[in-house]
């Protein structure tokens, strides 16, 4: 039996109320190929994303099962399989499958044997399921923003699970940060994972915007980064909030900056001053996709990765398990505000 969790058919007005358990045939191994038993997935913001936008579901045939990542077993291989053993702990690529609706939340997927990657034996099963989304795309866009050492990046919705872990490796890189949390209790955890400056829109803010409904000033944000920066101003920066708050990080930046958009968090849009266009900011739309299918950058991220992981430098913040079936309450846990960390969908309870 393969358990998966389906999406049938795509309801604009309750997207999510198309979601079924369902059980699936348990792929066979063809030549090249590796099936893999998940036992472990995360819940991330780009999973709810494909499900509440149809990404999948409107285009593929049948019941799409969504999924961005996960770690398990090599239940079989297909002939000319060579780099991996039965019973082998794995992290499979699933980008593939997964436009085809084949993603990560069912119990068995198919990969060829070039998309996963063995698991060290130091990293705990909790890690190796979020090795790719988080820590591939806190390591490409730092790279991309290329910022040198002892200079500042300001983030937004730095208390996230992605956001500690730039934190992370942005001090390992000598990167200073300025960070930007809508929680006053965050501000501590941040320190100590690292954190140069936080700024809390919390308490801050003077209510001339909003950032994900808690009041903020536009204006707070750009003075608190002068401030901080002795007027010079953040070298770059990553945004995942987007709307309003994207005219604070712009006007954050220095002239010529780069600013890096990768979420969505409080809509399609996000804004942006044409003054800051005239100080020539440049704002860019960064998704992990476009690395996914470089095989050179591909094998750059496993290797850099896994030594990032193994060294403790990127250390992913866990929350709870639940079981495959209960996704429905796992879907509104892993939007808790305060929830403790990334929420999972296990089958070790099956």
């Amino acid at each position: 039996m393969n358990r998966a969790i389906g999406q049938r058919g795509f309801n604009a007005e309750n997207p999510e109320s198309a979601l079924e358990l369902i059980e699936k045939p348990i792929p066979s191994a063809a030549p090249g190929y590796v099936v893999v038993h998940i036992k472990l997935r995360p819940i991330n913001p780009t999973d709810l994303v494909t499900i509440r936008t149809g990404r999948i579901a409107r285009y593929v045939e049948g019941t799409p099962t969504p999924g961005s990542e996960g770690y398990g077993i090599v239940h079989a291989v297909g002939e000319g399989v060579t780099k991996v053993n039965l019973g082998q702990r794995v992290v499979p690529f699933m980008w593939e499958g997964l436009r085809v609706g084949e993603g990560s939340w069912q119990e068995y997927v198919s990969v060829r044997e070039d998309m996963l990657t063995a698991v060290p034996n130091s990293i705990p099963d909790e890690v190796a399921a979020q090795f790719v989304i988080n820590p591939w795309t806190a390591y490409g866009m730092l790279i991309e923003l290329g910022i040198p050492k002892g200079e500042y990046l300001l983030q937004t919705a730095a208390g996230s699970v992605i956001g500690r872990q730039i934190i992370q490796l942005a001090k390992h890189w000598g990167i200073r940060t300025i960070n930007v949390i809508r929680r006053a209790e965050q501000t501590e955890e941040l320190k100590e994972l690292g954190a140069d400056e936080v700024i809390c829109s919390q308490t801050e803010g003077r209510g001339i915007g909003t950032l994900m409904g808690v009041a903020f000033s536009l204006q707070d944000v750009i003075s608190r980064v002068k401030a901080i920066t002795s007027g010079r101003l953040a070298h770059g920066a990553l945004d995942c909030v987007g709307g309003e708050l994207t005219k604070s990080v712009t006007g954050s930046v220095r002239r010529g900056g780069l600013v890096l958009i990768y979420g969505v968090l409080s809509g399609p849009d996000a804004k942006v001053r044409i003054n800051d266009l005239f100080r020539q900011v440049h704002v860019k739309g960064w998704i992990l996709s476009t690395s996914w299918e470089d095989k050179e950058k591909r094998k750059l991220y496993i290797e850099e990765t896994w030594k990032l992981l193994e060294a403790k430098v990127i250390q992913p913040f866990s929350g709870e398990n639940f079981d495959l079936a209960d996704f429905k309450h796992a879907i509104e846990k892993s939007e808790e505000i305060g929830r403790g960390g990334k929420v999972f969908l296990s089958s070790a309870f099956a």
